[in-house]
């Protein structure tokens, strides 16, 4: 794009070893609940940049440029923009009460970048540090844009509703066999994905391990959840993530499980994400 010559140097945002892409509907998508829960899956793969604005002179300068930059960064990126005025919990939720703001979204953590107004060549700075920090954690995918990406599936096939009436009638192993072929099929539909890992936490509930004190932790974590207390279990996750580093890539991984499970948009989640972002970086 023409106003990127000269001064502002590119490359660290283009020249990256790239990935297999994934198909989004544009460079900078308005977001609601069921876009952030498809855009947080995404960030295990590609950067997310997450804008927040409120329709004012400033707010539209900053959503320009950010589109801008995302557009010129040839797929490294992926964003979405939020409203302040119609979506504030979404907001709320990453710590960001004013706008325009950004976070990164790495691995389904946020992370803030700032708050005001930025120019081009602090935006570039920014988001090479964003990058930098997504190579460390080998997010190397890319997107490009596609006019149907974001539809969802609307109808269960029969295939999902026989993984369904298999959780329904209690035979777990063979919900679990379906469901797991379903996610093979399907790797993009969040519905099935919850299905799965909410029928995987049954089975373990059924049949509990306990032969090391992490399993001892995972269990006692699923066993709150299952009362309906999404917080406490996490924050059981999280004072052992913060003081264990040995075991953090295993207490990562069953807390997302577990925010599959109880759902990207609740409340319980977003903070959650935000208290392990400030634990990662």
């Amino acid at each position: 794009m023409s106003n990127f010559s000269g001064a502002f140097d590119l490359s660290k945002l283009t020249n990256q070893p790239q990935a297999s892409g994934n198909a989004v509907a544009g460079w900078l998508v308005p977001a609601d609940e069921q876009v952030l829960r498809r855009y947080l899956q995404l960030s295990e793969s590609v950067p997310v940049l997450m804008l927040i604005v409120d329709g004012s002179e400033a707010s539209n300068a900053v959503s320009g440029l950010v589109e801008q930059v995302i557009a010129a960064a040839k797929g490294r990126f992926a964003g979405i923009q939020v409203d302040l005025r119609t979506s504030p919990q979404l907001a709320q939720a990453i710590g960001v009460s004013e706008a325009p703001a950004m976070a990164a979204i790495l691995a389904g953590a946020p992370t803030p970048l700032f708050k005001g107004v930025i120019n081009q060549e602090q935006l570039v700075q920014v988001l090479g540090q964003v990058l930098q920090m997504a190579a460390q954690s080998n997010l190397n995918g890319t997107v490009t844009v596609s006019e149907v990406a974001s539809e969802p599936v609307k109808n269960l096939t029969p295939e999902h509703q026989a993984a369904v009436d298999a959780v329904e009638r209690g035979d777990l192993l063979d919900a679990l066999a379906k469901f797991e072929k379903l996610v093979v099929e399907y790797p993009s539909d969040q519905e099935i994905k919850a299905g799965l890992a909410q029928v995987q936490l049954l089975h373990r509930l059924q049949n509990p391990v306990t032969e090391t004190e992490l399993d001892q932790l995972f269990t006692q974590a699923d066993q709150i959840l299952i009362t309906g207390d999404a917080a406490e279990a996490f924050n059981l996750l999280l004072a052992r993530f913060a003081v264990d580093f040995d075991l953090r890539d295993q207490i990562r991984a069953r807390l997302l499980d577990l925010f599959t499970v109880t759902g990207d948009s609740h409340q319980a989640v977003l903070e959650a994400r935000r208290k392990l972002a400030s634990l990662m970086f």
